[in-house]
């Protein structure tokens, strides 16, 4: 009998270049006890040197018969701005060498605006947007420090990426209450698209 080692599989890492920081406080975020642990605000972004090592291990690392796999999450990661993740893409060109890239963005979707829906589905991100439900459902725990809950920037957010044409998913927190409510939510997020 002989023993063939098996074919070799990639891994999916998901960056958090920006830490805890999030312009949100939504109740059930377990990054918001976190965030005494990173220091002042100042230091929350992922400096050149590590997004090059990251990208640059990454694509290194990944078995060249795959994709390569980029995450960027948070917090919030759209508080970098967009130049932080043009300079992602400009390193995954440089260090991929023609290599399938692929790269994905989590968010609560409160600051995209034309430009951040614009550069996500020309780039083709996939976008996994944080959405509850309907307002009533997904204010009740997704809201600003103030106590404003988020749900028309999120919804503005959805129909901008949409009308770009970028690939957009759900991130959908189940508790107790939206759980009591699972029709509601699921034909809310259907009609939704």
């Amino acid at each position: 009998m002989s023993l063939t080692a098996p074919a070799a599989s990639g891994f999916h890492l998901m960056a958090k270049p920006s830490g805890p920081a999030c312009n949100l406080a939504c109740d059930y975020c377990f990054y918001l006890e976190k965030e005494t642990l990173f220091g002042q605000p100042a230091t929350r972004r992922m400096s050149r040197e590590v997004l090059d090592a990251y990208i640059r291990q990454t694509i290194a690392a990944t078995p060249a018969d795959q994709p390569v796999l980029f995450t960027w999450q948070g917090g919030e990661p759209t508080l970098l701005g967009i130049e932080f993740y043009v300079e992602a893409l400009r390193l995954q060109r440089h260090y991929g060498g023609g290599r399938a890239i692929e790269n994905s963005f989590q968010t609560n979707g409160t600051l995209i605006d034309e430009d951040w829906a614009r550069f996500l589905a020309d780039h083709r991100f996939l976008i996994g947007l944080s959405l509850d439900g309907p307002q009533e459902i997904h204010d009740r725990t997704r809201r600003y420090r103030s106590g404003a809950g988020s749900h028309a920037q999120v919804m503005a957010a959805l129909e901008r990426l949409q009308r770009h044409g970028a690939a957009v998913n759900v991130l959908a927190c189940v508790d107790r209450h939206s759980a009591r409510h699972p029709q509601r939510v699921y034909r809310f997020l259907k009609a939704a698209g």
